[in-house]
């Protein structure tokens, strides 16, 4: 299922897209709506959505704007305005379609088309790319294998190196933070301080706090 989010100031806007997207595209599912700008930024960041149908023309902060706030970009967007002359600034956005109000409804099909070849083909590559290796633990009584996908993030502690998982179990290894790094997936983690590195999946927001710091999924703020 492909989940959508929309952000609209105009009611009548949100309800329309919501019965295009009902009426041709049972695929995608609508997860969360926003009137105003502020409110999308926050459920944008919640949901993290497949794709975000959003308005230009919005009171307190206009469409570009909210996208200059968000740390979570990784959705399809699709621009819905009344006017034409934003057509470059949406192309410099990596915008998947620009559509005028009042939205043409062969075009809106082209449009939700689109979504779901791409999603399509996106599963297809996944399927055919491999797993990364596990990393290899030894403890006392044999050697653990670890999932990369479970990984939360890593932290140098002087010539050892601790690990946390989703399950919220540490261990600590008998091997540098460097000797680890060169195994991981460079897609997957990213070494954003010299005594730690994290899992992009599980981060949850960046803060700008007297240095930058990254929220992770366990709570936990490596610098």
């Amino acid at each position: 299922m492909i989940r959508a989010l929309i952000i609209d100031d105009e009611e009548a806007g949100i309800e329309t897209l919501r019965i295009l997207i009902s009426r041709h595209a049972t695929e995608i599912r609508v997860v969360a709506v926003a009137l105003q700008p502020e409110d999308g930024i926050r459920k944008i960041e919640d949901f993290k959505p497949d794709v975000v149908f959003l308005d230009i023309s919005m009171p307190t902060m206009n469409g570009f704007e909210l996208l200059e706030k968000l740390s979570y970009r990784d959705f399809k967007l699709v621009f819905t305005t009344a006017h034409k002359d934003y057509a470059i600034a949406a192309i410099k956005n990596k915008a998947l379609d620009y559509l005028l109000k009042p939205i043409a409804h062969d075009d809106f099909k082209k449009c939700l088309q689109t979504i779901i070849a791409e999603r399509e083909q996106q599963e297809v590559m996944q399927k055919h790319v491999p797993s990364p290796a596990p990393l290899e633990i030894v403890v006392k009584d044999g050697i653990i294998y670890l999932k990369q996908k479970d990984i939360i993030r890593l932290e140098a502690s002087r010539s050892y190196t601790e690990i946390y998982l989703d399950n919220g179990v540490k261990h600590v290894a008998s091997r540098s933070l460097i000797e680890f790094e060169a195994k991981l997936d460079p897609g997957m983690f990213f070494r954003c301080h010299k005594s730690h590195v994290v899992n992009l999946h599980k981060v949850q927001k960046f803060v700008n706090h007297q240095g930058f710091f990254v929220l992770m999924s366990d709570g936990s703020l490596p610098d």
